[in-house]
């Protein structure tokens, strides 16, 4: 048998071979190999010829009503989640969402989600349905509701993906973006210093699990999430966005609100605040200052802090750099005491939020300082370096000088020691986030494989991988040392007292305030 023999009712046969869904495709290579008496190679050549590799896409048509979805400009606010094809619909979590549009007067965008590869010949698409409770929000085009935001409804993402936003950072040009998919994650990407920044994140899922036996499928079962995104348009310039997750009876919490069995109440605390990197001395006073009001209306039962010490004064990092050392010593940036007096103060002024302080690789520097320095080759800072030797000679300090200066002033201040858990609602809030297993450097892709969820600092840029958080800093976003692209963020994260966590990320205005949110 040859190609160009081949009659209309061989082509026939050939092409209901290919198509078959009763065998494998190594199966359909034997039986194709054995019809036309050629090699499994030789065969699979003509089912190319034939154009049955590349079969046109014929969607279904509520696929195509999702692509024509057009995005109503006259809302301010906009709640985007992810539905699989051919799934149940999380009926209360669905209802819970539309509550809270209404009451926050926000527009709803289910993105359309397939589980099988949208370009296999194995997928009849025609019947490809979605459950009638998402089809007056089911979304499947690309918008731009803000001048830096684009909800990326369009992109077929496998949800059964480990990284489900692997290698898509330049796809929006400088834009945020959201992406539909049942895990929630997050990430920055480094952009040049005047450019606004630039958050990808995931939506979570409004539909329950729905995957196949296989490995892949156990994993996407394990991370399936219910939840949202949600974005607030402030003005042309601002938007805010974050995410929430839902518990497996689809009640949630976004901010100050509960959403429960259809019903939106006011929050009055929360189980835990976790706050970007202090840095004291370096702290951005407006961050600070709106995180205080935040901190007023939700009473936290414990506030959290990473390098809250900075050790400019002491930093050894700048020790060979006498341009440094002459500016500091201008203008008395290198004098220990008014460092640790400045922490103190500013401590006092934060206790009523249940503070704790997390052990942090700034808080060494003081240390590092008393067993490198040479008194007498810094007379300035003699007592402090007599008081802080005695110290650590007399075993007074077990976690260190920051935690001990900070014991002997408030008694009602937790400090950590290095690798001293401290455990809320599930999360493990006490590493800092800078060391990872066996000494390598921490990162969230290590901290994501502990067997427990995870809230860590150190990094400056807010991120999210499944159960692993880390938190930005409380910082100005350009501090000399991270030159070039950059990925840092203001950004916290809250604990509800469900358990759930969701970041507080801080945009500044042109007035020059700054916040995370348009709620009051």
């Amino acid at each position: 048998m040859k190609f160009k023999d081949l009659t209309e009712k061989q082509k026939k046969k050939i092409a209901e071979i290919y198509h078959s869904k009763e065998i494998s495709w190594d199966e359909k290579e034997e039986v194709l190999a054995d019809y036309t008496g050629k090699s499994s190679r030789t065969a699979r050549k003509w089912c190319e010829k034939l154009g049955l590799t590349n079969p046109k896409e014929i969607a279904s048509p509520q696929y195509e009503s999702a692509k024509n979805r057009k995005l109503n400009k006259d809302y301010k606010r906009f709640i985007i989640t992810w539905a699989q094809c051919s799934t149940p619909v999380h009926k209360r979590f669905l209802k819970n969402i539309k509550k809270y549009a209404e009451y926050i007067n926000a527009d709803i965008h289910v993105i359309a989600g397939r589980y099988k590869n949208p370009t296999s010949i194995f997928t009849d698409k025609s019947q490809e349905t979605w459950s009638k409770d998402v089809m007056p929000y089911l979304d499947a085009g690309r918008h731009s509701v803000h001048d830096n935001m684009t909800i990326m409804s369009d992109y077929k993402i496998n949800p059964t993906a480990t990284n489900p936003m692997s290698g898509l950072r330049g796809d929006t040009g400088d834009n945020s973006c959201i992406f539909g998919h049942p895990r929630v994650q997050m990430e920055m990407v480094p952009v040049l210093d005047g450019h606004p920044p630039k958050i990808m994140m995931t939506t979570g899922a409004c539909t329950v699990p729905n995957y196949t036996d296989s490995k892949a499928g156990r994993k996407g079962e394990f991370h399936h999430t219910l939840g949202f995104a949600i974005v607030e348009i402030k003005d042309k310039d601002v938007f805010y966005s974050r995410q929430v997750t839902a518990t497996e009876d689809g009640n949630f919490n976004d901010l100050f609100f509960n959403v429960k069995n259809g019903k939106v109440t006011r929050n009055e605390s929360i189980s835990a605040a976790i706050l970007g990197d202090i840095h004291l001395g370096q702290t951005d006073e407006g961050v600070i200052k709106t995180t205080k009001r935040f901190l007023n209306k939700l009473t936290p039962e414990h506030t959290v802090l990473h390098d809250l010490y900075d050790g400019d004064s002491t930093n050894h990092h700048e020790e060979h750099n006498p341009i440094l050392k002459y500016h500091k010593e201008q203008n008395g940036r290198n004098v220990v005491k008014n460092e640790v007096d400045n922490m103190i103060k500013w401590l006092n002024g934060m206790r009523k939020y249940n503070l704790v302080v997390v052990r942090s690789n700034h808080d060494d520097f003081l240390d590092r300082w008393v067993l490198r320095q040479d008194w007498k080759k810094d007379i300035k800072n003699a007592m402090e370096y007599m008081e802080y030797t005695k110290v650590l000679l007399s075993g007074d300090a077990p976690k260190g000088l920051v935690p001990y200066i900070i014991e002997e002033n408030y008694s009602d201040i937790t400090t950590l020691n290095r690798d001293e858990g401290f455990l809320v609602n599930g999360w493990e809030l006490g590493y800092h986030g800078d060391m990872g297993s066996g000494g390598s450097r921490g990162s969230l892709q290590q901290y994501r494989t502990l067997s427990t969820k995870t809230v860590t600092g150190h990094s400056h840029s807010p991120g999210r991988l499944d159960g692993s958080l880390a938190v930005g800093t409380s910082t100005v976003l350009r501090m000399g040392y991270n030159k070039g692209p950059s990925n840092w963020l203001q950004s916290h994260v809250i604990i509800h007292h469900d358990g759930k966590a969701q970041h507080l990320n801080f945009i500044p205005s042109k007035n020059g305030t700054i916040n995370f949110t348009t709620f009051k």
